[in-house]
């Protein structure tokens, strides 16, 4: 096909792709991450994948492993904070449409969380090991129960606009979209339950290491920050809206 109607259709087709793309990239690190927390030992022969507390891609001694930890958490917890806020879409994404700014945020997002992986050097000093059964089955089920809070928060914000694809869906059909304020389904419990499932899934393990455990406290200080600015653009954009739900879930 070729002419206008044809470039126009290919363009529609590629912005498609890179939104839908970066779902697919974003399922398969953060699944990856799960298991880079809870390092299963049954896969620990055939994960290709560093674990918190296994596989560094170089010999470091304790001091340039947790500098080097550090910066890793704090180049995720950057990307995540500056991209989402709404000066930096002003100022360096203003020559892009509206609607890929989010699907390209979340392919930064992606290229941080496997780096955070791919680099991270583990510190595999024991801060706790819990290994009672009972005890030991309830805090992996509770770490589970993050991962899921996180997901269903993902879903009672909208995976689709979470993630950029109907903000791409509406450009590639010609029209606007307009982004509404989310009070409903976890949102009406909880005010940021996306953080409570990360802060439970990288806190609660009944191994912990003090790598995992500085990459765990890291993660609460992106969290802390992140909640801070997130609330100060939901009151910039909704204004009483936003702070009555607030006052309400406080």
């Amino acid at each position: 096909m070729s002419g206008p109607f044809g470039q126009l259709q290919l363009s529609r087709f590629l912005a498609l792709l890179y939104a839908w793309s970066g779902l697919a990239v974003m399922s398969a690190f953060w699944i990856s991450f799960v298991i880079f927390l809870a390092k299963p030992r049954q896969l620990a022969s055939v994960w290709p994948l560093p674990m918190v507390d296994a596989g560094a891609p170089f010999e470091t001694n304790l001091w340039q492993a947790g500098l080097i930890d550090l910066g890793l958490i704090a180049l995720f917890g950057l990307q995540h904070s500056v991209m989402a806020r709404p000066w930096f879409k002003e100022r360096v994404m203003r020559s892009m449409p509206r609607a890929f700014e989010r699907c390209t945020f979340v392919h930064f997002a992606n290229a941080a969380l496997l780096s955070l992986i791919l680099f991270w050097q583990p510190i595999p000093i024991e801060v706790w090991s819990i290994n009672a059964g009972i005890l030991d089955g309830a805090l992996w089920l509770v770490f589970a129960a993050g991962w899921i809070i996180l997901f269903l928060g993902a879903w009672s914000l909208g995976i689709g606009e979470l993630l950029g694809l109907k903000q791409m869906q509406a450009w590639a059909n010609g029209q606007e979209y307009s982004q509404k304020l989310k009070t409903t389904r976890l949102y009406h419990w909880l005010r940021h339950p996306m953080y409570v499932g990360v802060l439970l899934g990288v806190f609660v393990t009944p191994h912990m290491s003090l790598g995992h455990l500085l990459l765990a406290l890291g993660f609460t200080v992106y969290v802390l920050i992140g909640m801070r600015y997130e609330e100060r653009d939901l009151i910039a954009t909704y204004g009483q809206r936003y702070l009555a739900w607030r006052m309400a879930r406080s």
